[in-house]
């Protein structure tokens, strides 16, 4: 997998699902005027909205970005020997506090034409999802070691195995 580094407003990532079939993916910054301001996606080909789970949008859930609880990452790939979108979440489930180390939902996804002939012309379909093997503070940390993605350049949680 090669990661897709986004910056706001519209990404075109060429030949996405093949050459000539391009995608875009719109990056924005949802404010609330505290710490639980957060950043919404939406993917499109030719024109389409990819839906995800049956919504338009993917939201992550930075909080305070220390303690990161859902993240959001976009990367290349090939699938069944076609290029592929991949779209990698790691959701921490909060018991009592945001800070303290949760269970952590690993999710992957791949962008891929509807062929049920009902809803959206394109949707991420859900290929893998498992249970962290240990807790986590930061859902960016849970993706760099279960799923050996860098952390992103905005990372700002401790530079620990498990980002406590």
């Amino acid at each position: 997998m090669i990661p897709i580094r986004l910056v706001a407003g519209v990404n075109v990532v060429r030949d996405a699902l093949g050459p000539g079939q391009h995608a875009t993916i719109n990056l924005a910054w949802r404010e609330n005027g505290n710490a639980w301001g957060y950043d919404i996606y939406s993917v499109s080909v030719r024109g389409s909205i990819a839906t995800i789970d049956g919504r338009d949008v993917i939201t992550d859930q930075p909080h305070v970005g220390e303690d990161m609880i859902k993240s959001v990452r976009f990367a290349r790939a090939s699938f069944k020997g076609r290029p592929a979108i991949m779209l990698l979440q790691a959701e921490r489930h909060i018991d009592a506090s945001t800070y303290d180390p949760a269970r952590t939902t690993i999710s992957a996804y791949v962008l891929q034409r509807n062929t049920g002939g009902l809803g959206t012309t394109y949707e991420f379909v859900p290929i893998r999802r498992y249970l962290a093997r240990r807790l986590y503070c930061n859902a960016e940390m849970a993706l760099k070691i279960e799923e050996g993605l860098d952390l992103p350049r905005s990372y700002s949680g401790p530079m620990t195995s498990t980002g406590c």
